[in-house]
């Protein structure tokens, strides 16, 4: 089970580091009016980070990184709770997705032991 959450980690730290990268693209290629899209897309890229090193140091069996992953894992039940809220079918397709992929996380996550060293 370890495994498994390992690579859903890894599955949600790529996906996100690609939707920042489009987002960059896209918003340099517009006219954005929300604010700088490379500030953004650095803010993503370093969550992307954070949940890829979080699943690196689960799969290593490093007891330090069950609590954030949950907590990350977390996000993205609420993530796809306002995804499936949303009125386009591609959101709503979004949101089952990032939330099975969320819950599985976090059952993998309960189901795998705790290594006392």
């Amino acid at each position: 089970m370890r495994r498994v959450s390992y690579l859903i980690g890894v599955g949600q730290s790529l996906l996100l580091g690609g939707y920042a990268i489009a987002l960059l693209v896209v918003g340099t290629r517009l006219e954005s009016t929300l604010g700088s899209p490379v500030v953004e897309t650095i803010i993503y890229l370093i969550f992307a980070a954070g949940i890829f090193l979080v699943s690196r140091g689960f799969l290593r069996a490093q007891n330090w990184s069950r609590t954030p992953y949950l907590v990350i894992q977390m996000f993205g039940v609420i993530v796809s709770y306002t995804l499936l809220s949303g009125d386009d079918i591609s959101y709503r397709i979004t949101g089952a997705i990032v939330g099975l992929s969320s819950v599985l996380a976090i059952y993998a996550l309960v189901k795998t032991p705790i290594e006392i060293s």
